[in-house]
């Protein structure tokens, strides 16, 4: 597997052990930076434009200014791509606020640091996906948006990795994580859809979550083949009862969740509808990847 770095002090991708950062940049010593993480299709970008449009939506948020122009960082992750001699690629974008002095302070920093990582793009097993995901809702709550707004995808990452922890411990294979007020948020890496007596809803953004760039898709495939999503407060007790759940990302895409909190969701298997839209979203993949170039894919 190539894995491929581009930094933007070196203007160029470097192999791995190349790609060194400062001990004193800030996102190392405070996750003082904002990312996105997408992939390819046949060497097509999947909705590049909507994650440079929420990379940008990120650093305003905590004030930090992207000198890169959306072209110039389309322009080296394709580059950096292509380097990796990868049919297709996991990447993850990364601005950080740059180099600093040992202070909190931002006005310290230096000029912010680009850096794109891409390797081979690797699926989860099909099987996986065949009989769904173990999930446990845990106690680790989302951070209140007066204290980090949860509509931001920063470097700070610790709020979902302590609630992944807590689910793997209890023998889960993700973590589900409510609000501040207890309704359902998100995954730990992902957005949650359920399903119920047809109906399919997703909790709403009001709730404190990330605007996930698949869950957009999701809703528009769903929308498109006569199942409108409905953006609603779902309670936990709501979410355990549902007929069928999924947690949608941008490289796992759809995938079914079969067992929450030690119960089986439903009958216990892949539902009906997380079915149909699996299918409609593979259907999507395959146009970018010939290249049709769907609504917001982005530069290929």
């Amino acid at each position: 597997m190539t894995i491929k770095v581009y930094m933007s002090t070196a203007g160029r991708p470097l192999d791995p052990g190349e790609a060194t950062i400062s001990v004193f940049d800030r996102g190392f010593l405070y996750g003082d930076s904002v990312y996105e993480t997408l992939r390819t299709a046949g060497g097509h970008f999947v909705e590049m434009g909507r994650h440079l449009s929420r990379l940008r939506r990120s650093a305003a948020g905590i004030g930090l200014d992207i000198d890169f122009s959306d072209e110039a960082i389309a322009a080296a992750t394709r580059d950096t791509c292509e380097a990796t001699g990868n049919r297709d690629c996991y990447v993850r974008i990364i601005v950080t606020r740059g180099l600093s002095e040992l202070t909190l302070d931002p006005r310290h920093a230096g000029e912010p640091l680009l850096v794109i990582i891409a390797k081979e793009l690797k699926l989860l097993a099909p099987a996986l996906y065949e009989r769904g995901l173990s999930v446990r809702i845990v106690d680790v709550r989302k951070i209140s948006r007066r204290s980090l707004d949860p509509t931001l995808k920063t470097g700070n990452y610790l709020n979902s990795i302590q609630a992944l922890r807590q689910a793997t411990a209890n023998e889960a294979e993700d973590a589900i994580m409510l609000s501040m007020d207890g309704a359902v948020a998100e995954g730990a890496t992902s957005n949650v859809f359920m399903v119920k007596d047809g109906q399919i809803s997703t909790p709403s953004l009001q709730t404190g979550l990330l605007s996930g760039i698949t869950r957009a898709l999701i809703c528009e495939l769903a929308a498109a083949d006569g199942h409108p999503v409905t953006e609603a407060t779902i309670w936990p007790d709501e979410l355990r009862a549902a007929d069928e759940i999924f947690l949608t990302s941008s490289v796992r895409g759809p995938i079914a969740v079969t067992t929450i909190d030690g119960a089986a969701v439903g009958d216990g298997a892949v539902g009906p509808l997380t079915r149909r839209l699996s299918d409609l979203y593979r259907t999507y993949l395959e146009r970018v990847s010939r290249g049709e170039d769907p609504v917001n894919s982005g530069a290929s």
